[in-house]
């Protein structure tokens, strides 16, 4: 599993290019996510061809909301839409909270004595662990939680994305048929 905050796929559709492009920009126009203005679903249409459409999240609170910062949607041939995603901010913002969250859980840790306060507080244990095997516990959760997890949420995200696309794409296409 990459990664990479970025996903590739096809969807098929069965209205025309001309026709699936048109209503994706009015879906975009309308409001992406829902079909209706949202304060966190704020998107615009970048670029456009006579098969293509790049949309971009306007502001941080869009791109953080679901990760659908830059989706490039292709039509090369009748009966298939290709995607890209790109989630860069979406990536960038949950590297940022965790190492912030990291640092500080490290500061903490550097800065005062929890060996002692896990050696006087024996509620605070973990049951049947030494002193040092909680504090090795500790450590490893702000490592873990700081600067790993974050790379994991990057990946697992891709399904998510992958569903979502293939959702608004099967909304707008049935759409497009229904004019």
């Amino acid at each position: 599993m990459s990664l990479t905050p970025q996903i590739n796929g096809t969807v098929a559709i069965r209205s025309s290019a001309v026709q699936f492009l048109q209503a994706f920009q009015q879906r975009v126009t309308a409001g992406l996510l829902t079909g209706k203005p949202a304060s966190r679903s704020n998107y615009r249409v970048v670029g456009e061809g006579p098969d293509s459409l790049r949309i971009h999240a306007v502001d941080w609170w869009t791109a953080i909301n679901v990760g659908l910062n830059e989706l490039e949607l292709r039509l090369p041939q009748t009966g298939s839409a290709h995607y890209r995603v790109r989630y860069w901010r979406w990536a960038a913002y949950v590297v940022g909270l965790s190492g912030i969250l990291g640092l500080i859980g490290v500061a903490l840790l550097l800065t005062f004595d929890v060996r002692a306060y896990i050696a006087e507080h024996t509620a605070s244990r973990l049951p049947g662990l030494s002193t040092d095997q909680n504090l090795l516990i500790a450590w490893t959760m702000v490592l873990f939680w700081g600067f790993v997890w974050p790379w994991v949420l990057i990946a697992v995200h891709k399904r998510p994305l992958h569903r979502l696309v293939a959702r608004l794409v099967g909304e707008v296409d049935a759409s497009a048929i229904g004019r």
